[in-house]
Formats: structure tokens, sequence, C-alpha cells
């Protein structure tokens, strides 16, 4: 069986790119601003699911396990949005609910989740029963789709780490203090990739790329629990949909409102909805019972 550095290499090459291409409209401003005439260093780390920064050094770090975790997310929010939202759209007579059970289980969302969340605790090789990811894929393809909600999820983390960087946080203050730094690193990464992403089909996309990033913090929590110097993803969640700003019939709330019920609430009967706003408020409400704060 492939190694997640073997499988995740080629996307690795890719990475540096992530930042930029998520919100190409600040890229100079990315460049300039933030990333200055000094070197910073992107390096790869062979620990288990995990990103971080040095700011003393200017490093960030992607392990291999904590992209073969993502990519496994991204894959399966891609394809749960995927047959819900064609679900959602079929004849409605007599019908109640989406029920997305069998195509989900032809499609191995339910495996790649857990093998997300296996390699939380360490890194494994990529199971025989998962297809492997296609890093070359053309993103017409839907093995390609995969990738670009891979590298969109993957920017709102990497633009998280550069706020780390850039704003020049430490780990040598008390926990509580490192708390108020990840909301910061937070909010960084969100402002960032929506301040100037316009009320269109760019900022649709962009929405759902953070839920598709918290949707693996979610996981995460659900696996090792939260930690001292880091908030609860809820509250996270909180703080980054507050500024959404999405009208009643958003499609990416609605995709995001999918990815959420079946990741992280496969199990709960859902009542029916008229509104895209209705989904994703009804599933945030599941989410704070989920995951509470405490």
């Amino acid at each position: 069986m492939p190694t997640t550095k073997q499988i995740t290499e080629p996307f690795f090459r890719r990475t540096a790119h992530a930042p930029l291409n998520i919100a190409p409209e600040r890229g100079p401003q990315l460049a300039e601003e933030i990333f200055g005439s000094g070197r910073w260093d992107l390096l790869p780390s062979e620990t288990e699911a995990n990103f971080y920064a040095v700011p003393a050094d200017k490093a960030i770090y992607l392990s291999y396990a904590g992209l073969a975790s993502l990519w496994c997310v991204a894959y399966a929010a891609y394809h749960a949005a995927d047959i819900a939202s064609r679900s959602q759209r079929q004849p409605t007579a007599g019908r109640t609910e989406i029920d997305i059970g069998a195509e989900s289980a032809e499609r191995k969302i339910s495996a790649h989740v857990a093998y997300a969340k296996l390699l939380f605790r360490t890194d494994r090789d990529w199971p025989e029963d998962l297809p492997a990811p296609a890093p070359e894929a053309d993103f017409s393809s839907p093995a390609g789709r995969v990738n670009n909600v891979f590298y969109g999820a993957l920017s709102w983390i990497m633009l998280h780490e550069i706020a780390h960087v850039h704003q020049q946080h430490s780990a040598l203050i008390p926990a509580h203090l490192r708390v108020r730094q990840e909301f910061q690193a937070d909010d960084f990464a969100t402002r960032w990739i929506l301040d100037d992403a316009g009320n269109g089909l760019y900022r649709e996309f962009r929405v759902l790329m953070i839920v598709v990033a918290l949707t693996w913090l979610f996981l995460h929590e659900d696996t090792v629990g939260i930690g001292k110097d880091h908030p609860a993803t809820i509250l996270r969640f909180r703080d980054a949909g507050a500024l959404f700003k999405m009208g009643d019939r958003s499609a990416g709330l609605e995709n995001a409102g999918y990815v959420l019920k079946a990741l992280l609430d496969p199990a709960t009967p859902a009542p029916s909805f008229n509104t895209s706003t209705e989904v994703f408020e009804w599933i945030s409400d599941r989410l704070e019972i989920l995951f509470p704060a405490a």
C-alpha cells in the first residue's frame, strides 16, 4: 500500500499556490504586504495529520497525513454535496426527505471520513479499498473537482497559518492567549478570502471551501478532543459564519449544509426547508448540540 507521502507529494508541490488561487484579486497584496522580501518556507512533515506554523522561522509545516486527511474530507464533501444537490432537484411528489445513503455507500464517503479521522492520531498507509487521488486530473472531471475542493479548503488552513507568522504569534505565552491568537488567525483567513469576493459565484464557492476546512476541524475535535491552546471548533464556526453574509437562495450555504449534515450528523432526520438559509441554520443548531463549546 502507498504511504501518505507517496500519495500527497504531488499535491504538496502545488500547495504554495493555494492561498494565491483562492483569492487571486488579492495575490499581489499577499506577495508584497504579507510575504514581503523575506524568505518564507513551506515544509512537509511526517507526523500525524497536522498543519502548523513556526513564526520565528517564517515556516509553515504541512504533514503528509494532514494533506491525505484533508483530501479525504474534500472527497467526501464534494460527493455528499453532489449527491444531495442532485437529489434535491428531482421530482418531490410524496417525498419528505433526501436519502443519499445508497449512493454515498457506493462512493465510499463514510470510509473516506473514517480514514481521515484515523490520520489525526497517527500516519497510516493509504487503504487498499479507497481509490487513490488523481493529482493531475482535469478540473472539469469529478476527480479534478475533488482536488479543487481540497485546494480551496487548504487555502483557508494555510492563510490561518500565514496569519500566525505575519502577526508574529508566539507559542511561549499562556494557553488563553494562544486561544486568542487562533481566533485572530481564523479571522484573518476568513476575511482575506471573502472581503473582495463580491456577491456572485466566487463568494458562493469560497464560503463552501471555508466550511469544508471547518468540517475537517470538527472531525479533528471529534477524534482527539479540544486542546487547551485552541478554541472549540463551534466557536470558530460561529465567527466564520458571521462573515458569510449570504442570501436565502445561496448555493454555497445550501451545499455547505449538505456537507455538514452528511459528514458530521448523518443519522439525524432533517425537516424540510424552503431556503438555503434554513438548511444552514438548522445544521448550525445541530452542531451546537453535537460539539458544545464546554
